[in-house]
């Protein structure tokens, strides 16, 4: 509580010293509240000897960005976050007086050009069309400098630093993205590579993503990543796609990694709803642990399709993966979007998705119950419903349903079945 106190004395004494500053400030901020009931999601069946968990939590977030801007070629922006905080964090002392700066970066404009540059610890998503960027969707320090080419053609070049680890301890990746506008259809093909230096903790930081399944200590000679994103409008039908791919190599074959993911998604604009068709597929582990991995090198992944098992949900805590499930499976569903209701500001959302493993079984792609093989599938079912209460209040309710069939042989349990009931308030201006 402290942190927060001392936050609105700063704040106040910013917003007090603006008359006296060259510099306007604009404030944004999103705070969002949920409480959610959850039941089995470790899969246990009805007669296993692992318990079936069942949990109710309350938990809030709150996100303040302020844009501290000198003209319109020039702002600097800084993003707070108070929590992730638990109800009842209060009087146990825990994580709801955590204050964090999420982002701070300036932003601007070379003079008498259309060339942008940002500089400093920013939001990093490499181009994505369908859920998300499966490779990076995150914060990193990075430089960006973007600038247009012709009325259709963007290019944006940048260095991003990964991994600070000292003397040779560094990851260091090197970005190009192209941004092509060809009226109804647009094109984002992008090219990353990165440099591993050969001190570099990969296994003591959150970019595990880079490592192989059997992977050891040895040097790294660098990693690549190439990939196309694409949407395209026919009329109301919108098509949208991503292909990416990315390789690491190393000194020692079973520190390799490479891969390749896919997602396609088409929708179609009625009155009454949009219907949406999805199709998604990565590449997954063979049977051989010593020649490396076959699931392709990720950095900090957010992305997700339905709202349960990948990702997606609107709230806090809402979903198995969390938006950065192992790679190796491949998954076919639809999506009732923006179903109209009976009254105005009230949607619901349907979603039916099937999903199966494209790791071998011999292979211990990850934990039972977010990583699947060959033998495993799972079936999702959501319902979520969302009212507009003003322009800047939503509040909602999401039902989920997941069933997993999986091999016996390989976890020790053969799957079961996961509820989910969510509900929340967000609130953005």
């Amino acid at each position: 509580m402290k942190r927060l106190i001392m936050l609105a004395v700063l704040c106040a004494f910013v917003l007090g010293a603006t008359v006296a500053s060259a510099a306007d400030i604009k404030a944004t901020a999103e705070f969002k509240s949920s409480a959610f009931w959850k039941h089995n999601w470790n899969f246990a069946k009805d007669d296993a000897t692992a318990d079936r968990d069942t949990a109710f939590d309350i938990n809030q977030r709150m996100e303040v960005t302020m844009d501290f801007i000198a003209n319109e070629n020039l702002k600097a922006v800084m993003t707070l976050r108070a929590g992730t905080s638990y109800w009842g964090d209060d009087l146990s002392l825990g994580a709801s007086d955590t204050l964090a700066v999420r982002k701070a970066y300036l932003d601007f404009n070379w003079p008498d050009t259309a060339i942008n540059v940002k500089v400093g610890h920013q939001g990093i998503a490499l181009p994505n069309a369908v859920g998300g960027s499966m490779i990076v969707d995150s914060r990193a320090s990075a430089l960006l400098v973007s600038a247009p080419v012709s009325d259709n053609v963007a290019l944006t070049g940048g260095f991003i630093r990964a991994l600070d680890g000292g003397m040779d301890g560094q990851i260091d990746l090197y970005a190009l993205i192209a941004s092509i506008n060809a009226g109804d259809m647009n094109f984002t093909p992008f090219f990353v590579l990165g440099n591993v230096g050969g001190q570099a903790n990969i296994a003591g930081t959150g970019l595990t993503g880079l490592q192989s399944t059997n992977s050891t200590a040895g040097k790294t000679d660098g990693v690549y990543w190439l990939g196309l994103s694409t949407t395209m409008a026919f009329g109301d039908i919108n098509v949208a796609g991503d292909f990416n791919y990315g390789r690491l190599s190393a000194e020692e074959d079973n520190n390799d990694r490479s891969g390749w993911f896919f997602a396609a998604s088409a929708d179609y604009a009625m009155d009454m709803m949009t219907p949406e068709a999805f199709f998604v597929y990565s590449t997954g582990e063979d049977d051989d642990n010593t020649n490396g991995s076959e699931r392709m090198p990720t950095l900090a992944p957010d992305w997700a399709v339905g709202s349960f098992y990948f990702g997606g949900d609107a709230w806090l805590d809402g979903s198995v993966n969390g938006g950065a499930a192992p790679l190796g499976f491949w998954a076919l569903g639809a999506n009732l979007k923006q179903i109209a209701s009976f009254a105005d500001g009230l949607t619901h959302q349907a979603t039916i998705m099937y999903a199966k493993g494209t790791n071998d079984k011999k292979s211990a792609p990850g934990l039972y119950g977010t990583a699947l093989t060959e033998e495993d599938s799972l079936i999702e079912i959501d319902f979520n419903t969302y009212y507009k209460v003003y322009d800047a209040l939503t509040i909602g309710l999401e039902l989920g349903y997941l069933n997993l069939d999986a091999d016996k042989d390989v976890w020790g349990d053969d799957g079961g079945s996961a509820y989910k009931i969510a509900t929340g308030l967000k609130y953005k201006f």
